[in-house]
């Protein structure tokens, strides 16, 4: 006599539950009409020809050029090298690698200020000033909206960096961002100014290399 009401109450009580678990995934999920980015990580790891097509840079002279820059000003690279090494970071906007990567080159910027640092970004003044303010980056952005000065560098995507050393050549080629690279670059910077190796927070750093979004080739 009682199985059939008892039948009825666990019907209703999954039927309650599995409505209150959709209500939950709902009220998860983005709005109508927004878009949920997601990173598909295999695709941002750097492959094999691009670790080999940076260290064929090395030891090659850097190319010149003269550029204009967030602060207003037209930087020459061989006025840049009268201070010591310079470094330049490649920026995409819209690239969540390039935005996730500039923490930790604020960092360098702050912990090693005798390396010249600068942005590379493919984007024209106005867009790059919104980009360096967005991201609270401390050093200017040279534009390069055509992408030579990109291409010239032997850059393939977003989040490389480069290390010119005082004698106008390239002494590291990075096809990307790791904790591990981000580590040797510090070192690095610390002994070309002869300063002391200064601590980094990396904990978000990922731990193989990533490289970011590419370019126009």
């Amino acid at each position: 006599m009682m199985r059939f009401p008892l039948a009825l109450l666990i019907l209703a009580s999954a039927t309650v539950g599995g409505l209150y678990a959709w209500a939950r995934v709902r009220s998860a999920m983005p709005p109508e009409g927004s878009q949920l980015v997601l990173i598909e990580e295999a695709k941002h790891l750097v492959t094999p020809d691009m670790a080999e097509s940076s260290r064929a840079m090395l030891d090659r002279p850097a190319p010149g050029f003269a550029k204009r820059a967030t602060d207003g000003e037209t930087h020459r690279l061989d006025e840049m090298l009268g201070g010591g090494p310079v470094l330049l970071t490649f920026i995409k906007k819209g690239c969540p690698c390039s935005e996730a990567a500039q923490s930790f080159f604020n960092q360098l910027h702050a912990a090693y200020p005798k390396v010249s640092m600068w942005g590379v970004i493919d984007q024209d003044l106005e867009k790059a000033k919104e980009w360096a303010g967005r991201f609270h980056v401390p050093y200017p952005l040279l534009v390069a909206p055509e992408e030579d000065l990109i291409h010239a560098y032997g850059v393939e995507n977003s989040a490389y960096s480069i290390l010119v050393g005082p004698r106008g050549r390239i002494a590291k080629h990075w096809p990307g961002y790791s904790e591990p690279m981000l580590r040797e670059l510090g070192s690095l910077m610390a002994e070309m100014t002869a300063s002391p190796e200064k601590p980094l927070d990396l904990a978000d750093a990922p731990l193989e290399l990533y490289t970011g979004c590419p370019y126009d080739l």
